[in-house]
C-alpha cells in the first residue's frame, strides 16, 4: 500500500494561520505580517508563505490589498476551512484503514485458498480412505450453461452433497455464496461419498440438459 503524501508546508501554514483567526489570535481586519516576518517566524522559505498567503485569499479568509499588505477578512470562512481540512483528513484516514482492511482480507483469502488446496491436494493422495472426502468435478463443457445458482441446483437435498468450493480460471473460491453462479470451465469441489460423483454427474447432465 502506497504511503499516504504528507501535507505540504503551505498548507500546514495557511491551516495553521486559519486555525489562529477561527480562536480569534488574529482579528478581522487585522493586518497580517509580511512574508519575511512570516517565513521567519515558520521557519519557511517567501514563496511559501506566498503559497500559503494565495491559498487563503482564495477562500476569502485573507484579502490581499496591493502596496499596503494583506488583512483578515473572515472568521467564519476561517472556521470553514478548518473543517473542510478536518474532514478531509478524516476521510484519508477511512480510506488508509479501508486499503488495511482489504490488503488483510486478501491475505486471509490467500490463505484459505492455500489450505483448500492442502486439503484437495491430500485427499487426491489417500482416496482409498473411508472417510468423508472432497471431491473434484470439472464442467467440461464448450458452451455457456443455463445460469443457475448454486441455491438453484440445491446439491445436498437433491444427491447429497455439499458444495465447499469452486475453482474459475485459477481462483479458488471458498464456500460460495448460495447466489453464486455456476459456469461452464468450473471446477467443483464438494464433500460426498465415493458414489456421489456419479449422481453429481448424472443430475448436472439432467438440470443442465446436456
Amino acid at each position: 500500500m502506497a504511503a499516504r503524501k504528507e501535507t505540504p508546508i503551505y498548507m500546514q501554514v495557511a491551516v495553521d494561520v486559519a486555525g489562529r483567526i477561527a480562536r480569534d489570535n488574529l482579528k478581522v481586519g487585522q493586518k497580517i505580517s509580511g512574508r519575511t516576518t512570516l517565513a521567519s517566524e515558520y521557519n519557511v522559505s517567501p514563496e511559501t508563505i506566498r503559497k500559503a498567503l494565495w491559498l487563503l485569499e482564495e477562500v476569502g479568509i485573507i484579502k490581499v490589498a496591493h502596496g499596503s499588505g494583506s488583512y483578515i477578512a473572515s472568521k467564519a470562512y476561517a472556521e470553514e476551512f478548518i473543517e473542510r481540512y478536518k474532514v478531509k483528513f478524516s476521510v484519508n484516514d477511512f480510506k488508509k484503514e479501508i486499503m488495511l482492511l482489504m490488503r488483510q482480507r486478501d491475505e486471509i483469502e490467500q490463505r484459505m485458498n492455500d489450505a483448500m488446496n492442502n486439503i484437495i491436494d491430500y485427499t487426491s493422495r489417500f482416496k482409498n480412505s473411508e472417510q468423508i472426502m472432497i471431491y473434484e468435478y470439472f464442467l467440461d463443457y464448450e458452451t455457456e450453461l443455463p445460469e443457475k445458482s448454486i441455491a438453484d441446483l440445491n446439491l445436498n437435498k437433491e444427491i447429497g452433497v455439499t458444495l465447499v468450493g469452486i475453482s474459475r480460471a485459477g481462483k479458488m473460491m471458498i464456500a460460495p455464496p448460495a447466489e453464486e453462479i455456476i459456469r461452464a470451465k468450473d471446477t467443483l469441489y464438494y464433500v460426498g461419498i465415493n458414489a456421489a460423483d456419479l449422481r453429481l454427474d448424472g443430475y448436472l447432465h439432467q438440470i443442465y440438459d446436456i
